[in-house]
C-alpha cells in the first residue's frame, strides 16, 4: 500500500505565481527606473529644479536598492507603499511645476500599481491617486485636457482592476486544481502530505489531537472488472460524497491512491476515532452507492502520539488497515466495542 512509502517531497517554496510575478516585476521596475529616470535627475539639476531633482533621485535610488536586494536575496527591502507615496508626490508636484505635459506619466504609474501591489491594496492606491490627480489636473490644465485625462485615467484604473481580479481568480482556481482530486473532489495526496505535518505540529504543541483513518474499498478491482471503469468512478465519487456528509466540520478527506482514502480527524480521542471510523464504514455500507452491488470499506485507525514520528503514524494506520482487510474486510481495526456490547459480553460470561 502507498502509505508504506514514507518519502515525501517537500512542497515548492514559490507556489504563488502572482506573488512571484509581482516580486519580479518590482525588480525589473527598479532596473528600468534607474535607466529611464537617471537622465531626468540630471536634466532637473541643469534646469535648476532642485526639488524635482531630489524627489526623482530618491525614487531612482530606492528602486535600485530594492531591485538589487530582490535580485540577490529575493527580499523586498523597501515596501512598495513608500514608492507609491513618493511617486504620487513627485507626479503631483511635477504637474504644478512643469504643466500638463507630465500627465502622460500618470498612466504607467497606474500600471505599476496594478502590477506590484496586492489587489486590495492596489484598489486603495488607485482610488487615492484619482482623488489627488483629477483635482490637480483641473487646477493646472485646460478644462478640455482635464476632462479627457479624467475619463481615460479612470478607464485605465477600472479595466486594469478587472484584469488583475480575473488573474487572481485564475490563480485560486489553479491552486485548487493542484490540491483537489478532479474525479472525486477530495483533497489529493500532495495536499495530504502538506497537511499532515501541520496536524502533527499542532498535536506536539498541545493544540488538540488528531487521528488518521485509512480507508480502502473492498474488492474494488472486481467492481472495475465486472462493471467497467465508469461504474468504478461512480463508486469512488459516491463514497467520497457519503464520507463528506458523515464527517465532522474540521475533518478532511484525501484520495491517496486508486481506491484508497484518508480521513484526517481533528480534536478526537483514540476511542472516539475508532467509533467515528466505524460510523463511516456503516454509512458507506448503507448508502446504496451502486444499484448492482453493495460497496463496503475496510478501515485502519491510528491516533497521533508525540512519541512517534509522522512516518510511524502513517505506518501504523497502514498496518491497521492491512489487518482489517486480513481479518475479512468491511471492518475497522482496532475494533470498536461499544459500552453496551462490553456489558453484554460480561453478562454472558457471568452466566
Amino acid at each position: 500500500m502507498w502509505l508504506l512509502t514514507t518519502s515525501r517531497p517537500s512542497p515548492p517554496q514559490d507556489d504563488d505565481l502572482i506573488t512571484n510575478f509581482r516580486l519580479n516585476f518590482e525588480m525589473y521596475f527598479g532596473f528600468a527606473t534607474f535607466l529611464l529616470l537617471s537622465p531626468y535627475v540630471i536634466n532637473h539639476l541643469l534646469q535648476q529644479r532642485l526639488i524635482m531633482a531630489a524627489f526623482t533621485f530618491a525614487i531612482v535610488f530606492l528602486a535600485s536598492v530594492n531591485s538589487f536586494s530582490i535580485f540577490r536575496r529575493r527580499i523586498q527591502v523597501v515596501p512598495f507603499a513608500y514608492f507609491y507615496t513618493l511617486i504620487l508626490a513627485v507626479l503631483t508636484a511635477g504637474l504644478v511645476l512643469q504643466g500638463s505635459s507630465i500627465i502622460y506619466w500618470y498612466y504607467p504609474f497606474a500600471f505599476i500599481i496594478l502590477s506590484i501591489a496586492h489587489h486590495r491594496q492596489a484598489r486603495i492606491m488607485l482610488a487615492l491617486s484619482i482623488l489627488v490627480f483629477v483635482p490637480a489636473v483641473f487646477y493646472s490644465a485646460e478644462p478640455g485636457i482635464a476632462v479627457r485625462f479624467s475619463v481615460t485615467y479612470l478607464m485605465v484604473c477600472i479595466f486594469g482592476d478587472i484584469v488583475v481580479r480575473l488573474l487572481d481568480k485564475a490563480q485560486v482556481q489553479q491552486e485548487l486544481l493542484t490540491l483537489i482530486d478532479p474525479l472525486t473532489g477530495a483533497y489529493n495526496r500532495r495536499s495530504f502530505l502538506a497537511t499532515l505535518g501541520d496536524a502533527a505540529e499542532s498535536c506536539r504543541r498541545g493544540i488538540g489531537t488528531a487521528s488518521l483513518i485509512a480507508i480502502d474499498i473492498d474488492h474494488f478491482k472486481q467492481v472495475n472488472d465486472s462493471q467497467g471503469h465508469k461504474v468504478g468512478d461512480e463508486a469512488l465519487k459516491g463514497i467520497v460524497s457519503t464520507l463528506q456528509k458523515r464527517k465532522r466540520k474540521l475533518d478532511k478527506i484525501f484520495r491517496t491512491g486508486g481506491e484508497e482514502f484518508i480521513v484526517l480527524a481533528h480534536n478526537i480521542e483514540p476511542g472516539e476515532s475508532i467509533a467515528f471510523a466505524d460510523s463511516l464504514r456503516v454509512a458507506v455500507e448503507d448508502a446504496k452507492i451502486l444499484d448492482e452491488l453493495v460497496i463496503t470499506i475496510s478501515i485502519g485507525v491510528a491516533s497521533y502520539s508525540t512519541e512517534r514520528s509522522i512516518d510511524d503514524w502513517i505506518r501504523q494506520a497502514d498496518a491497521n488497515l492491512y489487518e482489517a482487510k486480513n481479518r475479512g474486510r468491511n471492518r475497522v481495526w482496532p475494533p470498536y466495542f461499544s459500552r453496551e456490547s462490553i456489558l453484554a459480553a460480561q453478562k454472558n460470561q457471568g452466566a
